[in-house]
């Protein structure tokens, strides 16, 4: 059975669907007979570059095409040929099981050197050309460069970086774009039609937001869901080829988020998870939304409206005015590090559940001692935390003792160090937190993973290190070696700790490393220490 891509490929450039810009630089070419000798045509999977390819091929190939005009008969026996795909002056190579030089020799350079047989010009269609290899490259840029009269090369590649310069340079360049939403909902509306077949409209838009602009999965998928045989296909049919959350379930889920309405929230992803809907894959689509948004908000236009369809779009305008943008771009960081998650997670919807409570409950403290959501905490959430005075409250931190008056102490040139900073800040006057050790001990092994996502390289110092005690606003960190200690205690190391404990247990946190052998330190020296250097202990 032929597949519905495969059955209605574009036969004439009139059948093509979009991709306007480079067509019409194409038909006029052949109709002027100024066909350049090598083409190269990049971008995404799906958008026509190989259909372009052999619609050109036909064109220059075409003993029945009229003068000044570019469109083939479509009916010679050049033509039909081309479109089986067995015609010998049209040889289509795929570079990714052809490589080597030695096939680039063999297939392409020899081949080149002999006229075609029976066709003006003899085609070759390279697909995938990134693939190729260095030496391949080398091989083929001679005859690329000056191929003989007879001789037309058209290039085709989704990953243009991969390239060369030195080949780009030689080829006449056209980038292709993924297909606009229209014009595919016009392409699989008239694919129906063809095939006597009522589809439900939403059906179709779920297809396209599916297919990201490719239109070759679009027409797959379609193809997928006609094989069900049925005459008019609804949506609760297409649920058995599609079992996934279209662009209206996605913006559904952020409205609840923007509500902060975590009670449907939580019911729509365990509605998902029951559905047997693959979780990432609505993390993903969850994701690009908010970046359609994070731009529309950015740029104030219709940018991102092409991707979607009307009704879609009006929607995610008006979702757009109940985020700010600082909670956009906050919930996108949250959304891609939860998603990152998912496949560890022991409960596939947890990490989801985790940014839906993240998003819609007030877990941040706020500065008057009330509580806010964490979207309208991050600038707090991400204030680096102080280190208190030593020296009593708006008082600077004394200097060290050189030697003691009776009207107070003489001051010095040398400052407190950090580390007796450290050493002495669990004594401050902060205020103590609700969050017990225990409770951190329990969720230890979250905080790890948190971090590792965004850290790897602090997985190993937090799973060896032990949590020694809760004292006042600080966790004391137990630590076997002096450089575990230096490495936590980077700003932005130490930083993501505390963020990541504010956002669990919704207050403020510091962070203290005590190395092992440090840890028989008695309050006792720690006061002389602080009394040596002009300082003290407030209790």
């Amino acid at each position: 059975m032929t597949t519905l891509y495969r059955k209605y490929r574009p036969q004439a450039f009139s059948d093509l669907t979009g991709q306007e810009h480079i067509v019409q630089t194409v038909i006029n070419e052949i109709a002027l007979g100024t066909v350049a000798h090598a083409y190269l045509f990049s971008g995404p999977r799906g958008v026509g570059k190989t259909t372009l390819a052999r619609l050109l091929a036909k064109a220059v190939n075409c003993p029945n095409r009229k003068k000044d005009a570019s469109e083939p008969c479509g009916k010679c026996s050049s033509c039909t040929e081309i479109a089986a795909g067995r015609n010998i002056d049209v040889i289509e190579i795929d570079a990714a099981s052809h490589t080597g030089v030695d096939n680039v020799r063999e297939n392409i350079i020899e081949n080149a050197q002999f006229k075609p047989t029976k066709s003006p010009y003899k085609v070759f269609i390279i697909d995938e050309v990134h693939m190729l290899s260095t030496s391949a490259f080398n091989a083929l840029l001679k005859t690329l460069e000056e191929p003989p009269a007879h001789v037309m090369f058209v290039l085709a590649t989704t990953e243009l970086h991969k390239l060369p310069a030195t080949v780009i340079s030689r080829c006449q360049r056209f980038n292709f774009k993924k297909i606009p939403y229209d014009l595919m909902h016009q392409r699989l509306k008239k694919l129906c039609e063809e095939e006597t077949v009522k589809v439900a409209k939403e059906v179709l838009e779920r297809i396209i937001n599916k297919s990201d602009g490719c239109l070759r999965d679009a027409e797959s998928l379609l193809g997928q869901i006609l094989s069900l045989g049925k005459k008019n296909i609804s949506v609760e049919d297409a649920e058995l080829i599609l079992p996934s959350p279209s662009h209206e379930t996605v913006i559904e889920f952020l409205e609840h988020l923007a509500n902060k309405d975590a009670k449907p929230a939580l019911k729509l992803i365990d509605s998902l998870q029951e559905k047997g809907i693959n979780l990432d894959q609505f993390a993903y689509d969850t994701i690009e939304m908010l970046r359609a948004l994070m731009i529309l908000q950015a740029t104030g236009g219709n940018e991102v409206k092409g991707e979607y369809s009307d009704g879609v779009f009006k929607r995610m305008k008006k979702l757009g005015t109940a985020f700010s943008p600082a909670s956009v771009t906050h919930l996108i960081d949250r959304a891609l590090a939860r998603r990152l998650e998912i496949k560890a997670a022991p409960i596939p919807q947890l990490p989801l559940e985790l940014l839906v409570v993240e998003s819609t409950i007030n877990l941040t403290p706020s500065s008057q001692g009330g509580t806010r959501g964490v979207l309208d905490g991050i600038t707090a959430a991400e204030t680096p935390p102080t280190v208190p005075s030593l020296g009593g409250e708006g008082k600077p931190p004394p200097s060290p003792i050189r030697g003691r008056t009776e009207e107070g102490v003489e001051t010095s040139t040398h400052s407190l160090t950090a580390t007796i900073k450290q050493a002495l800040s669990h004594f401050t006057h902060d205020e103590p937190i609700k969050t017990t050790l225990e409770q951190i001990k329990e969720r230890w092994k979250d905080i790890v993973i948190k971090m590792s996502a965004g850290n790897p390289s602090l997985t190993f110092i937090l799973t060896n290190c032990t949590l020694q005690a809760v004292t006042n606003n600080t966790l004391q960190l137990l630590v076997p070696f002096a450089i575990h200690k230096d490495k936590l205690e980077e700003k932005k190391n130490k930083q993501a700790i505390e963020k990541i404990l504010e956002e669990m247990f919704g207050e403020a946190i510091h962070c203290n490393c005590i190395i092992a052998e440090q840890q028989k330190t008695s309050e006792l020296d720690l006061t002389n220490l602080a009394v040596e250097f002009g300082g003290e202990i407030v209790n």
